[in-house]
């Protein structure tokens, strides 16, 4: 039998208005396309067929288009192995410092990238940035020196740099926050395909070298560039604008969803989240203060800082690593592909268990033991190993499961309102990349190629990600029962008279419970 679906409990427990329409959507079209009863009720039937439309006709473009995001971002380490430095006249030294430049701008300019998307929307955000990076991509076929690569990093910096804040922002609109870990390591595990595939098609565009006068890696860019310029034009006539705007386009005249699976599609994330019955309100000052001050949102970044600066080394050598073994170019490019699947299977495992069982934060250390473990084997593994050992070792630390999907679910899910969320979403992902300024000057060309110093460097990450985790976590269990307690012992008209009178918004608020 079907169960119907009322208003579940969320982790607001308020007597505030959920879901006022003209707030939600201010146009005429819209409103009218919302008028329906706010006790509307549907079976969980009925939730899993608009879910499996969203999972079968929008997030598979959502994968293919940060597909060729991390084509376009990790063809730079395949290039590295194809002698990308010498050809240019430097070592891979100044590689570093083309990273670092890299990271720096990246994360400057993820920071507006969402006030952005409140202005004109993410669907036409993100076809915008990425035909944008695509002209920069295919611009490495005119460098010829250091300062030619340096300006074509600071202005694919510049130009990717918003793109995984707005898909945070616009997946935010179509998803619940216990459906969302899952999408994300999906989101993040086909960054890892891309990565395997780029040095799959590595091995044999680098045979290239030569056709028109162009070096391989100069291959490798131009094709990356085209392939993310057909994906953006595609984009632009795809992406919806919202769950009651799906008709036209490529989507298709009559749209993915019947006039009632609109109004399931709309409301069941309300319901889910109330603060996002202000999906479309433009960022406020006090939003930013309220993000700038929260140390919860603070610790949440330092982690992402911290435990994800370990990938920028590996994931820069992992290809020169393999070589320095004894593995030819074409060879090392190849073998670094099954890190990238092991990444994305284990990864969307760990990430469904999150979202089915809870506890983000304990299901992250898999993730962060695993990558503790790899760095400290590639430390005591001695010096005269044979080659296979030496590769198994570094697969086995690239194959790391990521957790930064989940994380970011877990931080999304826990802060409110919509403002301070949305600027929290392109703030990790600045912290996700400036924390490559120090991760580039990680592993060092007088360090190689066993990296023994780095190597140290990442276990320490590691071990503070595992500690900042455990900690986050346990403040947040602790600041539920405190508030549950304070909550209990007030009477209903002490209730009412807060709900009425307090000045305290979203997860500041006394009845706002974490999720753990």
């Amino acid at each position: 039998m079907s169960e119907k679906i009322e208003k579940p409990a969320i982790s607001v427990i308020t007597t505030e208005k959920v879901f006022d329409k003209k707030e939600y959507y201010s146009d005429e079209e819209s409103f009218s396309a919302t008028s329906q009863d706010e006790e509307m009720e549907w079976t969980e039937e009925e939730e899993a067929k608009v879910r499996s439309i969203l999972d079968i006709r929008l997030m598979p473009f959502m994968l293919a288009m940060t597909f060729v995001l991390n084509m376009d971002r990790t063809n730079i380490s395949n290039a590295i192995s194809d002698n990308l430095a010498a050809d240019l006249g430097f070592t891979n030294d100044g590689v570093n410092t083309g990273t670092l430049v890299y990271s720096f701008i990246f994360t400057l300019f993820t920071l507006p990238s969402n006030a952005i998307v409140k202005r004109i929307g993410a669907h036409r955000w993100i076809p915008t940035l990425m035909s944008a990076w695509a002209i920069v991509t295919w611009a490495h076929v005119l460098i010829h020196n250091f300062s030619g690569f340096m300006a074509v990093r600071v202005f694919i910096a510049v130009t990717e740099a918003g793109f995984i804040p707005a898909c945070l922002t616009y997946l935010t609109g179509w998803y619940k926050t216990n459906e969302l870990a899952t999408r994300l390591a999906w989101f993040w595990g086909i960054q890892s395909f891309a990565s395997a595939f780029s040095g799959l098609i590595s091995s044999g565009v680098f045979r290239m070298e030569g056709i028109a006068g162009l070096e391989g890696w100069k291959w490798l860019f131009l094709l990356d560039g085209i392939m993310t310029h057909i994906v953006g034009f595609i984009a632009f006539f795809f992406l919806p604008a919202n769950p009651l705007r799906t008709m036209g386009g490529l989507r298709g005249r009559k749209g993915w969803f019947t006039d009632r699976q609109k109004k399931i599609a709309l409301i069941r994330l309300i319901r889910d989240d109330a603060t996002k019955k202000e999906q479309n309100k433009p960022i406020e000052w006090s939003d930013v203060k309220m993000a700038v001050t929260d140390t919860k949102l603070w610790t949440h970044l330092v982690i992402t800082f911290c435990g994800m600066m370990s990938l920028t080394p590996i994931q820069n050598y992992l290809p020169t690593m393999i070589k320095s073994s004894g593995f030819s170019v074409t060879d090392s490019n190849l073998l670094t592909a099954p890190s990238y699947i092991i990444n994305l299977i284990v990864s969307i495992i760990i990430a469904k268990s999150s979202d089915k069982y809870g506890n983000v934060g304990f299901h992250a250390l898999i993730g962060v033991v695993w990558s503790f473990a790899g760095f400290l084997s590639l430390e005591l593994l001695p010096a005269d190993a044979g080659r296979w050992s030496k590769y198994g070792t570094a697969l086995f630390t690239a194959s790391s499961p990521s957790w930064h999907g989940m994380h970011i679910a877990w931080m999304s899910s826990n802060l409110a309102p919509i403002g301070k969320r949305t600027l929290a979403l392109g703030a990790i992902i600045g912290s996700a990349n400036i924390n490559g300024v120090p991760g580039s000057q990680i592993y060092q060309v007088a360090d190689s190629p066993l990296y023994r110093r780095g190597n140290w460097i990442n276990v320490g990450l590691q071990a503070a990600t595992f500690v900042m985790f455990l900690a986050q976590r346990f403040r947040y269990s602790i600041t539920n029962k405190l508030r549950q307690r304070k909550w209990d012992s007030m009477t209903e008209d002490e209730k009412k008279t807060y709900n009425e009178t307090t000045k305290n918004r979203g997860s500041n608020r006394l009845d706002f419970r974490f999720r753990l």
